[in-house]
């Protein structure tokens, strides 16, 4: 039984002790009932006996009270031998035929062997020293004669009388006045215990359906056990999936978090989820290498995020929670002061989260640091204004220039010819300096042969 209750931990050990839980009701339901049943086939037994008493004691002591009766003496009324010493316990009559004296002892016992194939009980007047030798009580009944001389009102039990079940009865019976008119010779008086009315009760039908009750309960009882056991292992095998199921789910679960935790905690942005009510659900570890200040300063305090963003970025924090009756993404750069007092940029970027119901469960939010984008971003706009105003200040020289031939001069717009020289210089914002060509060189100095300046 105990390979039936398996399972994962102590839950076969919980349904192991369920079962045993379970035998010992139906035990004890059992036991319990085999007691009442047992006991009412007692109470019924010791009823029929107590009225069979009843009834003998009532007829004797009517028949004592007369004395006795007179019957004709037969083969089935012979003379009593017992009663030989009673005056006129066999009279003859006219005719010449015998009366014999009828005690109520031999009345009884007349009346219980009329019929021996009956099993009807056995109902004897039982003494210690009894007028007829066939009336000494057995060692059972002395037993009982023992107790009843020392007060006991009645003693009864269940045994056996030749082989088969009787229950036994005994009732002490004391002399009467009337009783002195068969047993004055025995010495007896008035109040003695002379002995009992002993009643052996077959009850070999009663103990029978007291069995067949006995077996239609036990089949109760192991059926109502095998549906318990059936149930139990039914409650095993449903709890068993179900813990499975949530052991799984846990599994999967601690996996899932685990990979969160992992691209939340390892990643490179400050991510968190804000709930509907404004607190921090979740802060991941990159916020302190941000801001300078550990997750736990924004979980215990939601409102720690104010103090940090730079004068009117706290704007975003308005916008942020309005955002929480927004179905949409948001994306919104602002300044913070870190907790080295360097000012950093951030961008957020926020979407609203939902459960598995449609019901809302806050916004999912990632701060990116932008600090150098937003500086390199600057730096270019610097550069590129920077570049502007040198080309507003060039002058360019364009169009086609009239340039002579052969002394390469060039006419401006008034139609005056100037030195090349001039004109690019009061045109652009270039400056010449002069030297002279080599091959020129000697062509206007013959005769020098110096070395050319450098």
């Amino acid at each position: 039984m105990a390979r039936i209750f398996r399972g994962k931990g102590s839950i076969g050990g919980y349904f192991l002790l369920a079962h045993l839980l379970w035998l010992l009701v139906l035990a004890t339901s059992f036991r319990v009932n085999y007691y009442y049943l047992d006991r009412e086939a007692g109470e019924v037994a010791l009823s029929e006996a107590r009225a069979i008493f009843q009834r003998d004691k009532t007829f004797r002591l009517w028949l004592s009270q007369l004395g006795g009766v007179y019957a004709r003496t037969t083969g089935a009324t012979p003379p009593n031998p017992d009663l030989a010493w009673i005056p006129d316990s066999n009279p003859r009559l006219a005719d010449g035929s015998f009366l014999t004296l009828i005690n109520p002892a031999y009345m009884m016992r007349l009346v219980y062997e009329y019929d021996r194939e009956r099993e009807d009980p056995l109902v004897r007047m039982v003494s210690a020293k009894p007028l007829r030798p066939e009336n000494l009580a057995d060692r059972w009944e002395m037993s009982a004669l023992g107790r009843a001389g020392n007060g006991a009102p009645e003693f009864y039990e269940l045994t056996t009388l030749a082989g088969e079940p009787y229950f036994r009865y005994l009732r002490p019976a004391f002399i009467r006045k009337q009783c002195l008119n068969c047993h004055a010779e025995q010495g007896y008086r008035v109040g003695d215990l002379r002995g009992g009315l002993s009643v052996s009760l077959p009850v070999k039908q009663l103990l029978a359906r007291r069995n067949n009750l006995l077996g239609v309960l036990s089949c109760w009882h192991l059926l109502i056990y095998l549906l318990g056991v059936g149930l139990l292992i039914w409650v095993q095998g449903f709890v068993g999936r179900r813990l499975r199921e949530r052991d799984r789910a846990r599994t999967e679960l601690a996996e899932s978090e685990e990979k969160f935790r992992t691209v939340a905690d390892f990643a490179f942005a400050w991510e968190y989820w804000l709930t509907p009510e404004g607190t921090f659900r979740h802060i991941s570890p990159s916020v302190e290498k941000i801001t300078g200040y550990p997750p736990k300063r924004f979980l215990e305090d939601p409102d720690f995020i104010k103090s940090i963003i730079q004068e009117k970025d706290p704007e975003i924090l308005h916008g942020q929670q309005r955002e929480a009756e927004q179905d949409e993404v948001r994306e919104i750069d602002f300044r913070i002061r870190a907790a080295n007092g360097e000012i950093r940029w951030l961008r957020h970027i926020s979407r609203p989260v939902y459960g598995p119901d449609g019901s809302y469960r806050g916004r999912r939010a990632s701060n990116f640091e932008i600090t150098e984008e937003v500086q390199a971003k600057g730096q270019l706009q610097q550069t590129v204004g920077e570049l502007r105003e040198a080309l507003n200040k060039v002058k360019v020289l364009g169009g086609f220039l009239p340039i002579c031939a052969n002394c390469k001069k060039i006419r401006d717009d008034k139609g005056y010819w100037n030195q090349i020289e001039a004109y690019i210089s009061e045109h652009s914002d270039a400056v010449f300096s002069h030297g002279i060509y080599p091959e020129c060189r000697k062509e206007i100095y013959p005769g020098f042969n110096g070395k050319e300046n450098r």
